[in-house]
């Protein structure tokens, strides 16, 4: 099987690791990668605040890097609800709306597609450690994938995951939310990392880029604990490869 990799921006520019994470999970399931080097971001920061027009320029690109036949993945669950969902609500032509349409229905977020491929089952890896889930707002509400990520970390010899009341809890980036309302946004942050860091988990998984950067840099600021514990925030995809754990996880 092969697939076409999308990758979200602030990925490409803040955290490539979780795209070479990325890459080696759907290689350990049996899938080869294609990656299309024209790719740009998918317009969601312009859609949510508030230019279309800017937001419709980059929809159009995308459609049109993505119009070969086959399954896209990313590794982002509020970037697959931006292409399979919200460009269906912006004023595209008749032909990129066709286009939209010929795509949306084989976008997957990346563990939406190894869940629904029936491919968690050839992961194979180990790590010993605990770790929560964060499920990010898109990835829960439009992706439906928060079955598959407990599927997938339940795959990984070693690792505990630990369940928590406050694990749906918005971190508070919401794009550009986080910059209009900084006081509330840093607050809902503080509020989740604290609800996390009561159950000592090593790492804090994500399945969403702007969230980890969001609880990282809150974290960063508030420094570690009283006992001096703070615990890694990692993508899952991190956690399942092992990429950026200063070798934390092999694959068996």
């Amino acid at each position: 099987m092969k697939v076409t990799l999308f990758i979200p921006c602030l990925v490409d520019r803040f955290l490539p690791d979780i795209g070479v994470a990325s890459v080696r999970l759907l290689e350990m399931a049996g899938v080869k990668v294609r990656f299309d080097g024209r790719q740009t971001c998918c317009g969601q920061p312009a859609y949510n605040a508030g230019h279309p027009d800017l937001a419709e320029s980059m929809a159009r690109k995308v459609l049109k890097v993505l119009s070969q036949p086959g399954i896209v993945v990313a590794p982002s669950g509020s970037c697959v609800a931006m292409v399979r969902d919200f460009y269906g609500t912006m004023d595209l032509s008749a032909a990129d709306l066709k286009r939209w349409r010929g795509l949306k229905d084989r976008v997957f977020e990346l563990s939406e597609f190894l869940h629904r491929e029936g491919l968690i089952a050839a992961i194979d890896a180990k790590l010993q450690a605990r770790a929560v889930v964060h499920h990010s707002c898109h990835h829960l509400r439009h992706s439906v994938a928060n079955g598959a990520l407990n599927e997938l970390l339940g795959r990984v010899e070693g690792l505990e995951v630990v369940e928590h009341e406050q694990a749906a809890r918005c971190c508070g980036f919401g794009g550009v939310f986080s910059a209009k309302l900084p006081e509330l946004s840093i607050a809902m942050a503080r509020d989740r990392l604290d609800s996390a860091a009561s159950v000592r988990p090593d790492y804090i998984a994500l399945a969403d880029a702007g969230c980890i950067l969001q609880l990282r840099g809150v974290a960063a600021g508030a420094g570690a604990g009283a006992d001096g514990h703070s615990p890694r925030i990692v993508h899952y995809a991190q956690l399942v490869t092992g990429v950026g754990l200063d070798g934390g996880a092999h694959a068996s």
